[in-house]
């Protein structure tokens, strides 16, 4: 038993220091990749969907223009593009992405 939960938390820390998805520029302009999802009950309250990583770990809350209609990749693989919200995470949430360009990947 012991060695399962040991198992567990170390599998939990490898997790937590992936960096899945994630480019950035000197313009200040991030790409991230991952499976885009609608927020549903979490312990931050910003961003009206998430990107999340291949565990299902959420890595990044979006928010965008109404224009780029995040909810239609809901469940899809997707590579946003964007700027970081300054002052953000908070609430031991993720990273805050103002998401100016989103495409499906496969």
């Amino acid at each position: 038993m012991k060695k399962l939960i040991l198992l567990g938390l170390t599998l939990m820390i490898l997790g937590g220091c992936s960096s899945y998805g994630v480019k950035e520029s000197a313009d200040n302009t991030v790409s991230r990749s991952g499976v885009i999802s609608e927020i549903g009950m979490s312990t931050w309250m910003y961003g009206s969907y998430v990107l999340s990583d291949e565990s299902g770990k959420a890595m990044t809350a979006l928010d965008g223009d109404d224009s780029l209609d995040l909810g239609s990749y809901q469940g899809e693989s997707v590579e946003v593009t964007g700027t970081l919200k300054e002052g953000y995470p908070v609430d031991g949430g993720p990273e805050y992405l103002e998401v100016k360009t989103i495409k499906k990947i496969d």
